[in-house]
């Protein structure tokens, strides 16, 4: 049986069916997965066939199951054998849990053994993927094997009808890991119960660094204004959402307008961050969420977190990654001393070692589905599946440079590693390199051939030239956009081909221009560029990404604005020697590429409407244009036009759509006083129109009825909502991503696609036009 079907239960479970149904034989953990061999009378045989994946463990996923009849081997009993280490590994394994309602019933007792003890675990929850060295799933591949169980953990662990029955991280307060206080300096702070007493910290408005599951978190509480801003300006994280943690769903609910979906996402096992609409008055610090009508939250996913809620003084906590803005989450103790010692007041520790840092995922729903926006701890390394025809040889595709990940591939699936964040550091590198060795090490997985993306700058395509060339590897260049597509494609298993509509921020393109409004003709393999926005000046470049006020005056001055004139400049505080400077490095092209993204045009739209010059963090723009219209209908007095400019796709000239119309429109009722949502609502409702038309004419011209849809700018709830029903009442069958994010977190996973489906292509002999 392939799958993840390690560190799941999976053996016990077995053990436990067999004897049900009366029969003999074995099973054993391998590098493949599990193996069973089975005998008995036909009908039990039968019987524990379908039983097995009817009844499977919940945390298991079982991609494939081969079985063949073989001569009775006269088993006496039915037994669970020591693990096989050797062959290729095609297993996977499983992320980490969330504490179950069994052990969060033990933690909370006091008649139980357990009461209290911040480690507790079973089967059915607990770490895996953060505290596993390799394959197969056994405790001495693991930071538990320091750890020897005592004698009732190990006749617990020894029990197949006890649910701790070959659970790894099996340990109690007598034999496994434990927590103590530390003073920022490294001082062990003398404590008989070093949980009240970080709770007591906490409530005094301090800042405590807290070792968790896959990283430290860095917490605060979330109804003290003061703390909030003070964790702020420690962490160098001005402006940018915060995420709070609270004891449970009735908790959640007080805060935000939880729907049944967003519940159900909440406490799901991966317990991911749910991003929802915010209640006014909800008690929470206003700097934890500033400038926008949602706040993400999340339940407590570990026993030493439940034990802080258990206290009835917490209401919510501030838990964000433990690091300066951007860096790489703290792992070990001794690093999170040295690099958060200016940041934290004290520090919860323990001596269970994090083996892969991992960040809590961030989920959000999307025109009433379920969107990844960050996928890590829950998620992670669980297998993507590639599209059925697909055998991949090994490969590496190393994503991008914003939000990295990067994914490695063989056969039918590939896996994509957590969230490594931003490549714009030597200490981001430094984890990509050590995540990157942990993967390959754990699957057992040497490329032989590397993926980047075709923009020059990106660390991440040096980085790759750089390794391949080293191992004499050969490199595939795969534009960003079709990389985008290809990941949605292939998370519906779509072999034909789609007119695919790719919306973000930034993505080099085939001609040199910095693309981002795309609608493609596309195949796994290769594409044609059908439309895309109409190209503006970038003035300054990556400056205007920090600052949308040059963008804005780019974007006008393209659409035949007078920049100069003091009714534009004072939108977003911009002066004459400002709009001076930038129309002379337009007209000169001086640091000044054009750009067709979606993502810079919100963020134009942005400073003009909101006064949004500068920006804190990415997406800031876009974000708080999309959440004033939050209480706007869909389409108000419809939307704003852009116009639609011919072309010839199929030699090389795509179709327009010009934002010039847009422009025009929208200053006018800048000038009449409409309000700031009802300009951000018709804005959106254009946008998605216009792009609503360019896939008709790519029907038109191809006959293709498929429409996918990726890229960053998919994260915006009203702009998805508007686009799939403008679609849909054209006819057209549209799809959005699922098991990996439309963002750049998604992108490895579309390189890897584009890559195999290539060279799938090239070994039958018919390269054709490829990537």
């Amino acid at each position: 049986m392939h799958g993840v079907v390690q560190g799941v239960g999976f053996r016990p479970f077995v053990y436990r069916l067999a004897m049900e149904e009366g029969l003999k034989g074995f099973i054993g953990n391998d590098t493949g997965g599990v193996t069973i061999e089975i005998e008995g009378p036909v009908e039990n045989v039968e019987a524990f066939k379908r039983r097995l994946q009817a009844e499977a463990p919940p945390l298991s996923r079982i991609d494939s199951v081969i079985a063949e009849s073989v001569s009775p081997k006269q088993e006496k009993i039915f037994r669970i054998v020591v693990s096989d280490a050797a062959g290729q590994v095609s297993t996977g394994i499983p992320p980490d849990a969330a504490t179950c309602s069994d052990c969060l019933r033990e933690l909370l007792n006091p008649h139980d053994r357990r009461y209290r003890y911040p480690f507790l675990n079973c089967t059915n929850c607990g770490p895996r993927f953060t505290i596993t060295r390799r394959i197969p799933y056994d405790r001495p591949q693991t930071s538990m094997a320091r750890f020897k169980m005592c004698a009732e953990c190990q006749a617990e662990y020894d029990d197949p009808i006890n649910r701790r029955f070959h659970a790894q991280p099996n340990a109690c307060a007598a034999c496994g890991p434990r927590v103590w206080l530390e003073a920022s300096n490294g001082a062990e702070i003398p404590s008989d119960d070093p949980v009240t007493r970080a709770i007591d910290r906490l409530m005094a408005g301090e800042i405590m660094a807290i070792k968790g599951i896959g990283g430290f978190h860095l917490a605060v509480d979330a109804t003290n204004e003061f703390a909030v801003m003070r964790l702020r300006d420690r962490k160098h994280r001005y402006g940018k959402p915060l995420a709070v943690m609270v004891r449970d769903l009735e908790a959640a609910s007080e805060l935000c307008v939880m729907t049944p979906e967003e519940e159900q996402l909440l406490t799901t096992v991966a317990r991911p961050i749910v991003i929802c609409l915010k209640k006014t008055g909800n008690g929470i610090a206003p700097s934890v969420a500033p400038g926008i009508p949602w706040l993400g939250v999340f339940l407590p996913y570990a026993p030493l977190q439940h034990l802080l809620f258990a206290d009835p003084r917490v209401r919510g906590l501030v838990m964000t990654s433990a690091n300066l803005s951007e860096e790489p989450i703290a792992i070990e103790n001794g690093e999170a001393l040295e690099r958060l010692g200016s940041i934290a007041d004290a520090f919860l520790m323990h001596d269970r070692e994090i083996l892969q840092r991992s960040d809590d995922s961030v989920m959000t729903l999307v025109d009433g589905s379920p969107q990844i926006v960050r996928r890590a701890r829950g998620f992670v390394p669980l297998a993507v599946p590639l599209p059925p025809s697909i055998d991949a040889p090994p490969l590496l595709a190393v994503g991008g440079h914003l939000k990295n990940v990067f994914a490695l591939a063989r056969g039918r699936f590939a896996y994509q590693s957590q969230h490594l964040g931003d490549l714009e550091t030597l200490t981001g590198l430094e984890f990509f390199r050590e995540s990157l060795e942990h993967m390959m090490h754990t699957f057992e997985i040497e490329p032989e051939t590397v993926v980047r993306d075709q923009h020059p700058g990106y660390l991440s395509t040096s980085w790759a030239q750089k390794w391949a060339s080293e191992r004499s590897l050969p490199l595939i260049a795969v534009q960003h956009h079709h990389a985008h597509i290809a990941a949605c494609m292939a998370d519906h298993r779509i072999e034909g081909s789609v007119i695919g509509i790719s919306l973000d921020g930034t993505g080099f393109g085939s001609d040199g221009c910095i693309w981002g409004g795309e609608v493609l003709v596309s195949r796994l393999e290769s594409f044609d560029r059908f439309a895309h926005l109409d190209y503006v000046p970038m003035p300054g470049g990556e400056a205007a990404i920090r600052e949308p006020w040059r963008m804005a005056l780019g974007a006008l001055h393209a659409a035949g604005f007078d920049i100069e004139r003091p009714e534009i400049l004072g939108r977003f505080g911009a002066n004459f020697e400002d709009a001076r400077v930038l129309l002379r490095m337009m007209d000169r092209g001086l640091n000044t590429p054009l750009t067709s993204s979606c993502g810079r045009l919100f963020d134009a739209v942005a400073a003009v409407v909101l006064g949004r010059g500068v920006v804190d963090y990415e997406a800031q723009a876009a974000i708080e244009l999309e959440g004033v219209a939050v209480e706007e209908p869909d389409a108000p007095a419809g939307g704003y036009p852009f116009e639609t400019v011919a072309g010839n796709p199929m030699k090389g000239d795509p179709w327009r759509f010009s934002a010039a119309p847009m422009w025009r429109a929208l200053w006018v009722d800048l000038l009449a006083g409409v309000g700031k949502a009802r300009i951000s609502a018709r804005f959106h409702a254009g946008l998605a129109d216009a792009f609503a038309r360019a896939a008709v004419l790519a029907r038109n011209a191809t006959g293709i009825r498929q429409v996918v849809l990726s890229g960053g700018c998919m994260h915006n709830r009203r702009l998805v909502r508007l686009l799939r029903a403008a679609l849909e009442a054209q006819g057209f069958e549209v799809f959005g991503q699922v098991q990996v994010s439309p963002g750049d977190g998604g992108l490895s996973y579309g390189q890897a696609v584009v890559a195999a489906a290539v060279l799938r292509k090239e070994s039958a002999g018919d390269a054709g036009r490829t990537t």
